[in-house]
C-alpha cells in the first residue's frame, strides 16, 4: 500500500538543517525524513503540503536537488499535463467523423464548350444541403439537362466528398468536323496508374512506354457499336526518368585568351581613311574583334571610328584521368537532370550510369519521379 500513498519527495541541500526541520515541522506534516549527510537530506510529505514546503525551502535558502510525485498523485499529474491532447484527440476524431457526410469540391469532366464555373456555380446554388445523405443525383441530372441546352447527356455521382459530373456536349453543325487528336506521353516512363474520362485507353498500369506513344484515342464505340470521335482524356500517373549527361576525356585540346591584346584603329569619313594606327602583331595564334562607331555625336560629318582587337590565344594538351573528376562529372550530370524536375517534386529513385571507351567517358544520372502524363 506504501506505493499507492500520494506523496512529493525532496531531496535537497543546505546549511543549519535540524533547526529549519523544527520549524517546518509546525506548518507541514513531514512524512519521512533521511539524512544522507550533513548538507544533504531527503523529506517526504503529502500533496497538499508541497506548495507550502517548496516556499520554505527557497526561503530558507535551500537547494531543491529534485523534487518527484508518487502514487496517485504522481499519474493525476500527468493526466493534467496530457488532458489537452486527449481532449483535442477526441474532437478531432469527431471532427473527422461529422466532414465525412459532407460535400467538399465539385469535379466537371467532359465539357469543351461549357464553363466549368457554370456548372459548378449551376450546382451550388441548387444544392438543398451539403450532406451528402440529402443529395439527389438523379435530380441534379434533370436540372443540368434542363437548364443547360448544350448537354446531350450528363452523369451525376458521388465520389469519397465530391460531386463528379461527366457531360456529353451536343454538337453543333458547325463543329460535326472537329477532329481530335490523340492523347500522347511526353516521357520515357512506366505507367502506376489510369483513371479513364473520355476516350479509348491505349495502354495499361505497369506498361513501359516511350515519348511520343499513345496514351488514349480519340473516340469511343458507343452501345450501337458505332464510332464516335470525342476529345480523349484521362489521369495517368507514372514513374517518369529524366536524365541529365556529362563527358570527361582524358586527353584533348585547350584554346584560351592569354589576356595578352592589342589594338589598331582608324578613323573614316565617307569610306575613306584619314587616319591610322596599326601595330606590330607577333602572336601566331589570336581571337579578332572588330567594331565600328561614331567618333563624335556632336559633330555633323560622319566620322568613323574602326577598331581592331587581336587577342592573344594558346592551344594546350590537358590530360586529366577520370579518377580525378568523375564526383565532379557525376554532380554535372545529376544538375542537368534536375533541371527537368518540377517544384516541389519527390524524386523516388536516383540511378547512375558510365559508359567508357577510347579514353571517353560518358555519365548518364537518371531521376524517376512520379508525375502526371495524361491531360484532363
Amino acid at each position: 500500500m506504501k506505493r499507492m500513498e500520494s506523496k512529493v519527495r525532496y531531496e535537497i541541500k543546505g546549511l543549519n538543517q535540524e533547526r529549519a526541520f523544527n520549524q517546518l515541522i509546525k506548518e507541514v506534516t513531514i512524512l519521512s525524513l533521511e539524512r544522507k549527510d550533513k548538507h544533504i537530506s531527503v523529506i517526504e510529505v503529502s500533496p497538499r503540503d508541497a506548495k507550502k514546503t517548496r516556499k520554505f525551502l527557497r526561503n530558507n535558502n535551500f537547494e531543491i536537488l529534485s523534487e518527484k510525485s508518487q502514487g496517485a498523485y504522481s499519474w493525476w499529474k500527468v493526466f493534467l499535463s496530457s488532458y489537452g491532447i486527449i481532449v483535442a484527440l477526441v474532437l478531432s476524431v469527431a471532427f473527422y467523423i461529422a466532414q465525412m457526410n459532407v460535400i467538399w469540391q465539385i469535379k466537371v469532366f467532359g465539357n469543351d464548350k461549357l464553363a466549368t464555373s457554370e456548372i459548378t456555380s449551376f450546382i451550388e446554388e441548387n444544392l438543398d444541403s451539403r450532406f451528402i445523405s440529402n443529395f439527389n443525383t438523379k435530380q441534379m441530372e434533370i436540372l443540368l439537362k434542363d437548364n443547360f441546352d448544350r448537354i446531350s447527356s450528363v452523369s451525376v455521382a458521388i465520389i469519397g466528398q465530391s460531386v463528379v459530373v461527366n457531360i456529353h456536349e451536343s454538337l453543333l453543325p458547325d463543329e460535326m468536323t472537329t477532329v481530335y487528336d490523340p492523347l500522347v506521353s511526353e516521357y520515357d516512363c512506366l505507367i502506376t496508374s489510369i483513371e479513364l474520362i473520355q476516350g479509348t485507353l491505349a495502354v495499361k498500369e505497369g506498361q513501359v512506354i516511350r515519348k511520343g506513344q499513345i496514351l488514349v484515342q480519340p473516340f469511343i464505340i458507343d452501345s450501337q457499336g458505332q464510332r464516335r470521335d470525342v476529345k480523349p482524356m484521362a489521369k495517368i500517373e507514372a514513374d517518369v526518368w529524366i536524365s541529365g549527361q556529362s563527358e570527361h576525356r582524358e586527353s584533348y585540346y585547350k584554346r584560351y585568351r592569354t589576356g595578352v591584346k592589342v589594338e589598331e584603329s582608324e578613323i573614316s569619313l565617307f569610306g575613306l581613311v584619314i587616319y591610322s594606327h596599326k601595330v606590330s602583331m607577333q602572336f601566331s595564334e589570336y581571337d579578332l574583334e572588330e567594331k565600328t562607331e561614331n567618333l563624335n555625336k556632336n559633330i555633323l560629318l560622319p566620322f568613323k571610328l574602326n577598331k581592331k582587337i587581336y587577342y592573344e590565344t594558346k592551344t594546350e594538351l590537358i590530360e586529366k584521368g577520370f579518377d580525378e573528376v568523375k564526383e565532379e562529372k557525376i554532380s554535372e550530370a545529376k544538375q542537368k537532370a534536375l533541371l527537368s524536375t518540377e517544384e516541389c517534386e519527390i524524386i523516388k529513385a536516383e540511378n547512375v550510369t558510365i559508359k567508357s571507351g577510347a579514353g571517353v567517358h560518358i555519365i548518364t544520372y537518371t531521376l524517376t519521379v512520379s508525375r502526371e502524363i495524361g491531360g484532363v
